[in-house]
């Protein structure tokens, strides 16, 4: 009898667990992300085949997938499928601890980071903190309020990264000028209205580009290349070329007429020049086209009267890849069509991949931004006499010093520079005469070691411009010039500042500003805190912008029609889910018995994530009230057993009495 009492006892011991562990999910019907747990029994020892009572193996939770509710909640994540959330315990000081979890009602902590309830940083893959910047003013480095125009935000996925391409620019619309009629007609010459539409052009192509990738973000790489064709109309000295009014000069591009009727000039060589002139310019109206009155073979842009003559146009595409088809081209001069010839000199080549975006990006800066155009006329010089001589040197920001420098310089301190001097024995060639001229200048500057790494001169009808490179199209710099002899040969002491033309200089583009960011998620990387805040990130000097979170994992927080790849969450799988110990407060603990987390690269073969929504509680409220009501009356069979035990041993005692 004495062992029924101590089988009853287990009983009592075993009922008793089980009522704590159902009392426990029941308390538990409400939390986010709980999994119910339940007692398993086992009987005990036996001792002539009669078993001593019963023990708790284990208190095991269930890990099955529990239901989801969507809250609208832009920060809560849910998991459908195996898998847990790591977070980690940072505020204690010292070594972190990592915890797992599939209670995902996070949100964002004060240092920006995405967190837990208790202030946990979520686990996963962060952004790298020093994105890649291009930008035409070296001053910002990320957008700020002035940066209204988007012109296109792609997130293009890798085998092992995540990569987020984000370009706007300040509102070219309002900065954009009409070049000088004056000075720039046959050479490029755009009004405000296709500067704009140019721009527009290129942000077509550069989204293109952009998604290309995106598609295909492992493809080859190869640059893209813009088309440059040519014109070669009857010159001055034909009999068909055109000279008086009813004239006209004309040519189909992609099936559209273009047509300039003859311009009167002051003889019919310069009004031919006039009009093949404004003929250049109508041509530029057209979208993501530039011309040029041209040199014959090399078709080099120029403006000189007796290249002029020649009839040549250079017609180039700004959009590289972009083609344009040239079907005819001709004068119409006493009523007879005198046909040209054209040809085209560069194939465009659409290029691939990051090739093709980086050539499509560059154009679009360098037309949105544009070169730096100083211009001065004769007037500017107050004339031009075979005695003078002037002085010209400039500062500018040199990118791969990351600072503004004097040049040309002996290398010393600015107060050393050393200009170059210009008068009408500098860079004198056969072709000189004896008067100082433009050109003289234009050799000058081209001529020197120092200058012709940054700047350009050009003779353009008969001004000196003045221009950045290709290479360095979207810096500014300060021209000096200073007329250092007077008409007589005199030294002028001080020398005579010679400003640049106010009027007629500026910029080659929109004069706006570009940008372009490209951050990137490189998941072969460790794990680590998530940031949310983009102004910490470097990306923007607003902070906040719209989080959200692809099934992935992926988290991208999105300003102004911009969206940027800031994280991806990690999600952990285990050996065994049942391992996991738990620790309070929804978290778990790996132990040997769980194994070491398991992460995938962009959380494959791990549980989906489910944004703004909460994974519910997997008690069972009824079950647990029914298992309550079967575990209290195994309880009272246990008492019973031990009160029916101790009944017959004080039966058998009195017997003995």
């Amino acid at each position: 009898m004495i062992g029924a009492l101590w089988t009853g006892i287990s009983g009592l011991a075993g009922s008793q667990a089980a009522l704590d562990n159902e009392s426990n999910n029941i308390a538990n019907v409400n939390t986010i992300g709980y999994k119910a747990s339940r007692i398993s029994f086992a009987d005990q020892m036996y001792q002539n085949d009669i078993g001593k009572g019963t023990q708790v193996l284990d208190a095991e939770k269930l890990y099955k997938q529990g239901n989801l509710k969507l809250t609208g909640v832009e920060y809560d994540l849910a998991l459908a499928g195996d898998g847990f959330f790591a977070v980690s315990n940072t505020r204690t000081g010292g070594t972190s601890e990592t915890y797992y979890t599939r209670a995902g009602s996070f949100g964002m902590g004060d240092s920006g980071t995405l967190q837990d309830q208790v202030g946990n940083d979520v686990q996963g893959w962060a952004m790298a903190s020093d994105p890649a910047v291009e930008t035409s003013n070296p001053n910002i480095s990320h957008f700020t309020n002035d940066y209204t125009k988007m012109l296109s935000s792609k997130i293009i996925k890798y085998s092992n990264s995540v990569e987020t391409i984000t370009a706007k620019a300040t509102d070219y619309t309002l900065t954009a000028k009409d070049d000088n009629a004056t000075i720039f007609t046959g050479a490029g010459l755009k009004t405000k209205s296709s500067k704009i539409a140019d721009v527009e052009e290129l942000v077509k192509a550069y989204d293109t580009a952009l998604q290309n990738l995106k598609n295909d973000p492992n493809s080859s790489s190869a640059n893209a290349k813009s088309q440059i064709s040519h014109i070669d109309l009857p010159d001055t000295g034909d009999a068909s070329a055109i000279s008086q009014d009813g004239d006209e000069v004309y040519v189909y591009i992609n099936g559209n007429r273009i047509s300039q009727s003859y311009i009167t000039g002051d003889d019919a060589d310069d009004g031919y020049r006039k009009t093949m002139k404004a003929f250049s310019d109508k041509i530029n109206k057209i979208p993501g086209i530039k011309s040029y009155t041209a040199t014959d073979n090399p078709f080099v842009p120029s403006t000189a009267d007796g290249d002029v003559n020649k009839g040549i146009l250079r017609i180039e595409s700004l959009v590289p890849g972009d083609t344009f088809t040239i079907s005819s081209c001709g004068m119409v001069h006493n009523g007879d069509d005198k046909p040209g010839t054209f040809d085209t000199d560069v194939v465009s080549d659409p290029g691939k991949g990051t090739g093709a975006l980086d050539s499509i990006r560059n154009a679009l800066d360098q037309a949105i931004t544009g070169k730096q155009e100083d211009v001065y006329t004769d007037a500017d010089f107050n004339g031009l006499d075979d005695d003078n001589e002037f002085t010209y040197s400039i500062t500018i920001y040199d990118k791969g010093l990351g600072k503004n420098v004097i040049v040309p310089n002996d290398g010393g301190t600015p107060a050393q520079a050393a200009p170059i001097t210009i008068s009408k024995d500098s860079g004198a060639n056969d072709d000189d005469t004896a008067t100082l001229t433009i050109d003289d200048f234009v050799r000058s500057i081209n001529e020197d070691d120092n200058l012709k790494n940054y700047i350009k001169a050009y003779n353009v009808n008969g001004a000196l411009v003045v221009k950045t490179l290709d290479s360095n199209y979207d810096v500014e710099y300060s021209g000096d010039m200073k007329q250092t002899k007077d008409d007589d040969g005199n030294d002028i002491d001080p020398a005579l500042d010679i400003k640049r033309n106010a009027d007629y200089s500026g910029r080659e583009g929109t004069g706006a500003e570009f940008m372009e960011i490209r951050t990137k998620i490189d998941q072969s990387a460790s794990k680590g805190s998530l940031q949310l805040r983009l102004d910490t990130l470097g990306i923007s000097d607003s902070a906040f912008g719209d989080f959200n979170v692809d099934s992935t994992g992926l988290i991208t927080m999105s300003q102004d029609g911009a969206m940027f790849a800031v994280g991806q969450v990690a999600v952990a799988k285990f050996v065994s889910n049942r391992g996991l110990e738990p620790a309070g407060d929804n978290l778990l603990k790996a132990t040997l018995a769980s194994g070491d987390p398991i992460y995938n690269i962009n959380n494959d073969k791990t549980a989906d994530v489910k944004s703004s929504t909460v994974e519910l509680s997997t008690a069972d409220l009824s079950e647990s009230l029914v298992n309550l009501m079967v575990f209290q009356r195994a309880f009272e069979a246990n008492s019973k057993s031990i009160t029916t035990a101790d009944s017959i041993l004080n039966t058998l005692i009195q017997l003995k009495r």
